[in-house]
């Protein structure tokens, strides 16, 4: 079966994932900086697929004569094909500017088939013009933590794998928490953090148990004033973001 085995590396080096592809074909997803590397096996002998969600990539390059052919399919990913016999390195790039490497380990076995999502990935122009005409900021919030609830994704916008909701230690012994979905938007990142009270008391909810920098607001879902012991409630934590992170206010 496939293994894709991640590892970790210093943040300004990049994600370092290490493994090989060995019998039949499945697919991989990982989730990646950019800049990042990921070693894999690839197929000298089937063709090999690599997506990126929610992007289109725009170039797929390697040492002179290792590709004997790249085509690009219809939802934005390119398929490749070698020969080579000897470890060589792929860079892939996206229309959004998404960059990573690959260093390909060839041998005769099942194509590659790996999806990326892209850490960093933000919302398109549609999602700046959804952001920039609200009148109020009280009307975007609203507007949009009401698309959110009923998965009403406006234009423009598109998930994230980024479901980091920064908590005080107090909150993590207080809560089971268990991030469940995200969008990002031009400057704007909304995620959903399921929560299960640990407590044998009632809790009382607050808005502030999440509050970071960045945040631009906290609501419950369904509304809720307390919690009861092993209850659950989903948070939607709305951040206002600025380049790959979270702005603080």
């Amino acid at each position: 079966m496939t293994n894709l085995k991640r590892l970790k590396a210093l943040p300004l080096l990049g994600l370092l994932i290490a493994g090989a592809m060995t019998g039949s074909a499945a697919a991989e997803t990982l989730t990646l900086n950019t800049g990042a590397r990921i070693s894999a096996g690839v197929s000298n002998s089937d063709p090999n697929l690599i997506t990126v969600n929610d992007d289109r990539i725009v170039s797929i390059q390697a040492t002179q004569g290792v590709l004997t052919s790249k085509s690009p399919t219809p939802d934005g990913g390119v398929v490749f094909s070698t020969l080579a016999d000897k470890p060589f390195t792929l860079f892939v790039q996206t229309a959004s500017g998404f960059g990573f490497s690959v260093q390909a380990a060839p041998a005769k076995r099942a194509g590659l088939f790996l999806t990326i999502n892209n850490m960093e990935v933000r919302g398109t122009e549609a999602a700046r013009d959804f952001e920039q005409k609200q009148n109020t900021y009280s009307a975007l919030i609203s507007d949009l933590v009401s698309r959110f609830q009923t998965n009403r994704k406006p234009d423009g916008y598109v998930f994230t794998k980024n479901m980091r909701v920064p908590v005080s230690a107090a909150v993590e012994s207080t809560f089971l928490l268990r991030p469940v979905t995200a969008w990002q938007g031009d400057r704007i990142r909304i995620v959903r953090t399921d929560i299960t009270s640990r407590s044998s008391q009632r809790i009382r909810l607050t808005e502030r148990y999440f509050w970071s920098p960045g945040v631009m607001a906290v609501a419950y879902y369904p509304p809720l004033d307390v919690l009861e012991p092993g209850s659950r409630v989903s948070v939607i934590t709305v951040f206002r973001t600025k380049g790959g992170g979270d702005e603080p206010q």
